[in-house]
């Protein structure tokens, strides 16, 4: 009975393991030969992906100064609080105007090649662009000594 309990403990432990080991990660990049779809697609992904951290930087950014204003408040400092309170709020609106322009400058870019193929290539890759520079300005801008954004 034992020996039939470890070998039904080890064979529903492996199970996941399998089962993660077949699940493929779709990362049309790594598809080839590549076609424009392909190359498209890939550009896309990668755009996400930037995107994706690009949001982790920006909400651990507004988190530490929501957190200053947090303990200012628990201090009672009412000068720190609205010091808070506008940065943040200049936050806010920087990004906003920041993603007007990005939308705007790589929807430029991609109608260089309006009616061809390569249009959703360039602008995806225009946003990927953009928005690593981005995480890089938000980076030099609000990450300091162990405040870091990644």
């Amino acid at each position: 009975m034992l020996r039939e309990n470890l070998i039904l403990f080890l064979f529903l432990s492996y199970l996941p393991l399998a089962a993660q080991q077949t699940v493929p990660s779709h990362n049309p990049c790594d598809e080839q030969p590549a076609s424009q779809r392909q190359m498209d697609d890939c550009a896309g992904f990668q755009y996400r992906q930037a995107d994706a951290r690009l949001n982790k930087v920006y909400r651990k950014a507004m988190q530490y100064m929501k957190d200053d204003q947090t303990r200012a408040e628990t201090k009672s400092d009412q000068r720190q609080v609205e010091y808070e309170k506008t940065a943040i709020a200049s936050l806010k609106q920087s990004e906003r105007a920041w993603l007007a322009y990005r939308d705007l400058q790589c929807k430029a870019a991609g109608q260089q090649y309006e009616g061809g193929s390569m249009g959703p290539m360039i602008e995806s890759q225009c946003l990927t662009t953009l928005t690593k520079h981005r995480i890089a300005d938000l980076k030099s801008v609000y990450e300091d000594g162990d405040r870091k954004l990644e």
